[in-house]
C-alpha cells in the first residue's frame, strides 16, 4: 500500500528534522585551565541543552560530570588519572552519557 503524498512528505520532513537536531548534542571544547580533577573547557558557539550543571557526560578521556556552566565554557570533573593525561589546549570531545563511547552524533 502506498501512502498519500502528503503523510509521505510530513515523515520525511520528521526524519530531516531528527537528523539535524543529533549533531547538537555533541560539542567539542579546548581545555583552559585543569585544576586536579576539574576541566575548564572553552566552547564556541551554543551548548547544547542537555548541558547543565550535575549532567553526566561521555569525555574523550572518560565519564564527566559537569559541576558549572557559564555562556562560553563549562567545568567538568572527571577522574583524577584521566585529568593527568590531559593538556591545556587540547581538545575534548563532550557527548551525553547514555551515547555510546564510540559513536559520535552526526546526520547521515
Amino acid at each position: 500500500m502506498l501512502m498519500p503524498k502528503p503523510v509521505m512528505m510530513l515523515v520525511l520532513a520528521l526524519l530531516l528534522s531528527l537528523v539535524l537536531v543529533l549533531p547538537a548534542m555533541s560539542f567539542e571544547g579546548k581545555i583552559a585551565k585543569i585544576d586536579g580533577s576539574t576541566l575548564s573547557l572553552s566552547i564556541e558557539g551554543a551548548l547544547p541543552p542537555w548541558v547543565k550543571k550535575g549532567a553526566l557526560a561521555n569525555t574523550s578521556s572518560g565519564l564527566g560530570k559537569v559541576t558549572a556552566v557559564a555562556e562560553n565554557s563549562i567545568n567538568l570533573k572527571v577522574k583524577s588519572s584521566a585529568a593527568a593525561k590531559l593538556k591545556v589546549g587540547e581538545a575534548v570531545d563532550v557527548k551525553p552519557k547514555n551515547a555510546a563511547a564510540g559513536q559520535k552524533l552526526q546526520g547521515c
